[in-house]
């Protein structure tokens, strides 16, 4: 697979717009089971649960003091998370903690796992009685009683045995896979094919792969990354029999993957202030810059209208699902007028212009030069309400427009609003 990407932000504050946020700790983990219903982790073992879509957040207490690095629900009531213990106080005891909920958190309960010194990173659960972990000691683990016990699963990794287990999950019952590797050393993969009991593994990459995606059984997208090679992206369209690596030339380490279609996809990269954004299926990715150079951690989709992401000193982005109607012309209409930022920006030759007009009427959106010169008119007609999405070329029209900032301007109904685009050739 070939991969191009652009290496100049862009600007994601109309994709992800801030939410109301109850805390200003550093916040690590984040997993919705719908539109509605989500729990959010951070620091100090802190978890907050939402039933209207982030409307109102509830405090869950939880027992313990470090951070929730993991978050899993199979419902609205049954749900899993993880947190480290470091207890010097005899009979010292340094690993993980598994919390546990049968009431979608009203009450946690939570218990060490039985063996020290291994810090888990990942939970995923099948159904309430049978689930997987992994983490710092590269064993795959399981259970088939809500964790009361833990076996280790056989992997066939050969020399590469012993690399961090970092996120499992399963596409169903039988079919499921796992991602780890070690910094500077090596990215790996894991595969079963009988419900966790026996894996195989494969080195993918000279970095570890963070997070995983199941599209289907055949299609499986990752990200990673480390301080020496940046961001990459792993994936296969056939079920793990090759895996293609692609180093992305970019600084930072791609941590999450916000899948909300089969053709736009998020991946975060929290060393630094952005986001790698696709709107191809991953054949081409842009550099976005996240909304008030904001660090963040976790990402997710619910569906293709409700994303979310976290990050440090609390931060709670929601995903804009207004914009999802511009491509719709006409089929829903705003509440007022609004332009919305190109994308992509910087484009090169063509970008879209996006906006949503709230009432019949005449409507203009013109480009001008750094200059004020007008280059082009895009709309000069009585518009119904709805969203809109009109696509310009610099080289439109007989037109070759030389690099440099661009402005375009919307007049309907009383609005006015500039904005300002980069071409660069």
């Amino acid at each position: 697979m070939f991969l191009l990407i652009s290496l100049t932000k862009g600007y994601s504050q109309e994709y992800w717009l801030s939410h109301n946020s109850p805390t200003s700790r550093d916040l690590t983990s984040v997993f919705f089971i719908d539109s509605l219903n989500g729990w959010i982790g951070g620091d100090s073992g802190y978890i907050i649960h939402t039933t209207d879509k982030g409307k109102s957040w509830i405090n869950q207490s939880t027992g313990v003091n470090n951070s929730i690095h993991s978050l899993y629900f199979l419902n609205d009531h049954r749900g899993f998370a993880l947190s480290f213990e470091f207890d010097n106080t005899p009979p010292a005891y340094f690993g993980t903690r598994i919390l546990t909920t049968s009431d979608g958190g009203n009450t946690w309960n939570n218990s060490l796992f039985p063996d020290s010194n291994i810090f888990l990173s990942t939970i995923f659960f099948i159904d309430s009685l049978k689930g997987f972990t992994g983490g710092s000691n590269g064993i795959i683990y399981y259970t088939t009683n809500t964790g009361e016990t833990w076996l280790e699963s056989v992997i066939d990794s050969g020399f590469a045995f012993g690399f961090p287990i970092i996120d499992i999950e399963f596409f169903d019952r039988e079919i499921g896979f796992a991602s780890g590797g070690s910094f500077d050393i090596a990215g790996q993969m894991f595969k079963t094919t009988d419900g966790g009991l026996n894996w195989r593994s494969v080195i993918v990459g000279p970095e570890p792969v963070l997070d995983l995606y199941v599209v289907d059984s055949l299609n499986i997208l990752c990200a990673g990354g480390d301080f020496e090679y940046g961001a990459s992206i792993v994936s296969t369209t056939n079920s793990g029999a090759n895996w293609i690596y692609n180093e992305l030339g970019v600084f930072g380490i791609s941590n999450a993957i916000g899948y909300r279609t089969q053709n736009e996809i998020w991946v975060s990269l929290n060393l630094i202030d952005s986001f790698l954004l696709s709107t191809n299926g991953g054949t081409k990715w842009d550099l976005i810059a996240t909304p008030n150079n904001s660090i963040i951690n976790k990402m997710t989709f619910a569906d293709s209208r409700n994303g979310w992401a976290v990050g440090n000193n609390g931060v709670i982005y929601k995903y804009n699902s207004s914009l999802i109607n511009i491509v719709n012309n006409g089929i829903s209409i705003p509440e007022k007028f609004i332009l919305y930022q190109n994308y992509p920006n910087p484009f090169n030759p063509s970008t879209n212009l996006g906006f949503g007009i709230s009432e019949l009427g005449f409507v203009s959106l013109k480009v001008y030069d750094a200059q004020g010169k007008e280059v082009a008119t895009l709309v000069n007609e009585t518009k119904a309400p709805g969203y809109y999405n009109i696509q310009f070329s610099a080289t439109g029209g007989g037109s070759n427009l030389a690099s440099g900032v661009y402005y375009y301007r919307l007049e309907a109904g009383g609005f006015v609003q500039t904005k300002r685009m980069m071409l660069l050739k």
